[in-house]
């Protein structure tokens, strides 16, 4: 018994190595190397086209829209990104943590994730495809109608 527990952990770890192995390395939104003022424009550009991050929340928006306004005001001002005093550098890498941070939040939610899903009546599976935060809203919207329905006694639309 011990053994074939021993070994079902081995796997499980092996498993779970492979998969982390095979994970994306780079999940910053910022590359190193890049002018920075490229990737500001292409950030920018993604944010406005109401499709690349829309999953993200207005105040998280204005968030980023704020941090890249004060990187693209500190890289005017200065010249070019060598030219940055030191504690200009260190604002503009924390800008640079509060963009990827939100960013990349917004990545994984907007992942599209599809299931081979019966539904209720029929045997036939048919694939359903949601991004992370929809099925997210979907789920929460379904706790919140069935806490009313056991808290009221009935259930409404």
């Amino acid at each position: 018994m011990k053994r074939l527990t021993m070994a079902m952990a081995a796997a499980a770890l092996a498993l779970a190595m492979g998969s982390a192995a095979a994970a994306p390395k780079n999940k910053e939104i910022f590359e190193p190397g890049k002018p920075l003022a490229e990737q500001l424009t292409k950030i920018e550009a993604d944010l406005g086209d109401g499709e690349t991050y829309s999953e993200i929340t207005v105040d998280q928006r204005s968030q980023v829209r704020e941090a890249l306004g004060r990187m693209r005001g500190m890289l005017e001002r200065s010249g070019s990104e060598g030219a940055l005093s030191a504690a200009n550098r260190t604002e503009l890498f924390n800008d640079q943590q509060v963009v990827n941070g939100v960013l990349t939040r917004a990545r994984e939610d907007s992942r599209l994730i599809c299931k081979r899903e019966r539904i209720v009546g029929s045997n036939m599976p048919q694939t359903q495809c949601m991004t992370v935060a929809q099925r997210e809203r979907i789920k929460n919207s379904s706790q919140n109608n069935m806490h009313q329905a056991q808290r009221v006694g009935r259930f409404s639309n």
